[in-house]
């Protein structure tokens, strides 16, 4: 499964200006209930700061990787946020984040889960994709990004 399979356009939100971290997650959430993506977005937040309390999902270099599972998920679903002036998720660098990519899968999601983040975390790494993803103005450039990295 590749993760321009499940990131759909719509799902793609650019130019977020969060107060914080919770904020970023609460206006993804509410997007994605907009777009039926999640039905429930209490929960999903609810579930996302959890998972962020026991530790951070900032990964350094821009990036977090918000994630977790709740039995009100039918299937795994992919959001990417884009923050231009940034917003603090306790990353491991202590840099500000630019770069949201928020996964939600039902409880026995464990392999698609895992994968996933790798998938991502390998996306990161590769050269120009940061950056590309930050001046994406449409989501066909951050699909076009995504999948130059993974044809690498």
């Amino acid at each position: 499964m590749l993760l321009t399979d499940l990131l759909r356009d719509d799902l793609i939100f650019l130019d977020l200006h969060p107060g914080d971290m919770e904020e970023c997650l609460e206006t993804m959430a509410v997007l994605m209930r907009e777009r039926g993506a999640i039905g429930d977005k209490v929960d999903t937040v609810t579930r996302l700061m959890e998972r962020e309390r026991t530790m951070s999902t900032g990964m350094g270099g821009g990036v977090a990787v918000p994630h977790a599972k709740s039995p009100l998920v039918k299937r795994m679903t992919v959001a990417m946020g884009q923050v231009p002036d940034g917003v603090d998720f306790k990353a491991i660098d202590g840099k500000p984040v630019h770069i949201v990519f928020l996964l939600l899968g039902p409880p026995d999601s464990t392999r698609e889960h895992v994968d996933l983040l790798a998938r991502i975390a390998y996306l990161v790494k590769s050269p120009g994709v940061i950056e590309a993803l930050r001046g994406a103005a449409s989501p066909a450039q951050v699909m076009t990004a995504i999948r130059g990295a993974a044809a690498r």
